[in-house]
C-alpha cells in the first residue's frame, strides 16, 4: 500500500454507489457469484458492514437468494463466537431431531441457554427432504443447520442483525417479501492515481485490518487432477463434494472399476478438509461414497457376468 493520503469515496446517490459495485464486479478477487452482479455486490457489502466484515469478507461469506441477503451457516456461527458474550455452543442429534443449545452470558452475570430443534417429520411437512442436492446427500447435517440457524438467531440477534442461513434462504420461496437495501459505505481509496486500482487496493487492504476477532473458515476442494478451489463454507464445499462424486458416479464412458477408484482418489485428495469439516457432515459423505463403490461393484460384477455369458454362448460352452 502506498503512502498516498487516502480520502473516503462516499456514495450520495444510487448512481455513485452502483459505479463502485461495477468496478468490484469486474474484479476476479470476487466469487463467480458476483461476478458482473454489481447490484448484489451492493447488498453484500452493505451486509458486511452491518456486522462488522470488510468487503472481501462479506463477498466470500455472505450470498443474495431471491433477492435476500443470506450468511453461510459457518459464517454464523463464527459470528457469535467473536461476540464477547459467547459462553459455547452444543449441538447433537437426537433420533431424527437435531438439537441446538447456545449459551450467552447476560449483564447480571447469569449464563442463559437457547435451544431449538428441528425434526426430520418438520422437514417433510416443509416438502425440504424431496429436493434435490443437499437435503438428499446429508440430511441431518441439514437439520443440524436449521436449528443452529434458530438458536444464534434468537440467542444473538445483536450479532447476527436478522441474517438467515444460506442453507435456510434457500429453500424458502421466490416470490417471498424481500428487504430493503441501504446506502453502501465504501472502504478509503487513494485520491491519486488510477481510481479503478486504487478502489481494488483499498478493498484488499481493508480486509486485514477489518474486524480482527472474528476468523472466517476456509475450506479447500482438491480433485485428482490437480485442481483445486475454496470455499468459505463446510456446506457450499460439501455440495460440491457431493456433485463432483455424483458425477464421476455417473460418468458411465468409464468402467465401474475405475469410477470406483476414482472416487476413492478423490476421498484421498481431501482427507484434510474431510479432517476438518463436522463430523457427522463427513461421515455422511463417506457412507455417501462407499454406498457409490458398492453400487459400482455390482455393476462391475454384473458386467463381467454378462462378458462371461456372452463368451461362453459364442465359443459353445
Amino acid at each position: 500500500m502506498s503512502d498516498k493520503k487516502l480520502t473516503v469515496l462516499e456514495p450520495t446517490n444510487l448512481t455513485e454507489a452502483m459505479d463502485f459495485a461495477k468496478v468490484i464486479a469486474q474484479s476476479p478477487m470476487v466469487p463467480d457469484a458476483y461476478r458482473n452482479q454489481p447490484a448484489n455486490v451492493l447488498v453484500a457489502v452493505q451486509w458486511g458492514y452491518e456486522l462488522g466484515l470488510a468487503p472481501m469478507q462479506a463477498l466470500q461469506n455472505i450470498s443474495v437468494i431471491n433477492g435476500k441477503p443470506s450468511i453461510w451457516g459457518d459464517s454464523m456461527l463464527a459470528l457469535v463466537k467473536a461476540h464477547p458474550a459467547f459462553r459455547g455452543i452444543k449441538e447433537y442429534m437426537d433420533g431424527e431431531v437435531a438439537v441446538c443449545i447456545v449459551k450467552r452470558a447476560l449483564p447480571n452475570g447469569e449464563i442463559e441457554e437457547t435451544k431449538k430443534t428441528f425434526s426430520m417429520s418438520e422437514a417433510k411437512h416443509a416438502k425440504l427432504t424431496g429436493k434435490a442436492g443437499a437435503w438428499q446427500n446429508y440430511p441431518n447435517r441439514m437439520l443440524q443447520l436449521r436449528a443452529r440457524g434458530f438458536a444464534l438467531r434468537d440467542s444473538f440477534p445483536d450479532a447476527i442483525k436478522g441474517l438467515i442461513t444460506v442453507e435456510e434462504a434457500r429453500d424458502y420461496d421466490a416470490a417471498e417479501k424481500r428487504p430493503s437495501v441501504k446506502a453502501v459505505q465504501a472502504p478509503a481509496v487513494a485520491s491519486e492515481g488510477d481510481p479503478i486500482e486504487n478502489i481494488l487496493e483499498a478493498v484488499s487492504e481493508a480486509e486485514s485490518a477489518s474486524n480482527e476477532g472474528v476468523v472466517m473458515p476456509e475450506f479447500i476442494l482438491a480433485k485428482p487432477s490437480g485442481e483445486m478451489q475454496t470455499y468459505g463454507s463446510q456446506d457450499e464445499w460439501a455440495n460440491s463434494y457431493a456433485d463432483l462424486m455424483l458425477q464421476m458416479r455417473q460418468y458411465d464412458k468409464l468402467p465401474a472399476e475405475t469410477r470406483r477408484s476414482r472416487l476413492k482418489e478423490l476421498e484421498e485428495c481431501n482427507a484434510e478438509t474431510l479432517g476438518q469439516i463436522d463430523e457427522a457432515l463427513a461421515a455422511e459423505l463417506k457412507d455417501k461414497r462407499i454406498t457409490f463403490n458398492k453400487q459400482l461393484s455390482m455393476e462391475a460384477k454384473e458386467g463381467g457376468d454378462e462378458a462371461r455369458t456372452y463368451a461362453q454362448a459364442k465359443s459353445g460352452v
